[in-house]
């Protein structure tokens, strides 16, 4: 786009003297961004960060200004609008890099079992990656599996050397684990074969505690809801039965107390 590269151009222009000593003594940008696959360096996504926050600047001034002439409180969350920016800016890649991770742990287990089988035929994990890059049920291992061939095929990357960058690029462990420990089987000579195999029964069985350990959860809360549902109508029914019997002159509080549990 071109207005986003002349936004860098000029942020960079502005910061990138100092973005390179935020990067070193604040916040390292770099793993976060590759985790997050934000194609962009890591100076010029912090400079790209100071200069929104600088656009931001003359909107706190005015809400001071404002804030002082006339009292009017709301004014006071607009006065630190920069600092909202750099903290969106420090979160945007955790958040992509979390989808990422979701995303691609949806999928591992299916990817995995296909790996191994595959491996246990005579064929190599990259061009089970290869094959996957196609396959459009698995998006995110298609992506990831696109990356890999990227570094291979376009940037001159032997095989093993992309697994291995993409294992550490990746925000997923599950993942890291799989291709890293795939690259060091295959660097000590190991049985490469019974390891993805292994590996993908590992994966599995994590797979399966987590949904198990979330339908407890679930069923946990199901409980809890009922049991809340029951101990509420059986107070309702005691209050009108009280109001009922002895005409305490609730009716109307009661009625309002009924709305609002039947309608919340």
């Amino acid at each position: 786009m071109p207005f986003l590269e002349s936004l860098e151009a000029w942020s960079f222009r502005i910061f990138g003297g100092v973005a390179p000593s935020f990067l070193k003594h604040v916040f390292e940008f770099k793993g976060y961004l590759e985790r997050a696959k934000i194609k962009i360096y890591p100076a010029t996504y912090v400079s790209l960060m100071f200069f929104i926050a600088l656009l931001t600047l003359p909107v706190s001034i005015a809400s001071l200004v404002l804030l002082y002439l006339y009292g009017f409180l709301p004014l006071l969350f607009l006065v630190p609008i920069p600092f909202y920016v750099m903290i969106g800016f420090l979160l945007i890649p955790m958040s992509k890099a979390s989808d990422r991770a979701s995303a691609l742990e949806r999928e591992m287990p299916f990817a995995a079992t296909y790996i191994s089988v595959m491996a246990s035929g005579g064929i190599a994990p990259y061009i089970s990656f290869k094959r996957l890059a196609e396959v459009e049920l698995m998006p995110a291992m298609s992506s990831e599996a696109r990356e890999i061939i990227k570094d291979v095929e376009i940037f001159g990357i032997d095989p093993l050397t992309a697994i291995e960058k993409a294992a550490k690029e990746n925000p997923l462990d599950v993942f890291r684990d799989f291709l890293s420990g795939y690259a060091s089987t295959v660097i000590i000579g190991g049985d490469i074969t019974h390891f993805l195999e292994r590996k993908a029964e590992d994966i599995f069985k994590t797979r399966a505690m987590r949904v198990k350990v979330a339908a407890e959860r679930l069923g946990m809360l199901l409980e809890t809801f009922i049991i809340v549902m029951v101990l509420m109508s059986l107070s309702f029914y005691i209050l009108f039965s009280v109001e009922s019997i002895y005409s305490i002159g609730m009716s109307t509080y009661s009625s309002m107390l009924l709305y609002t549990y039947l309608f919340t």
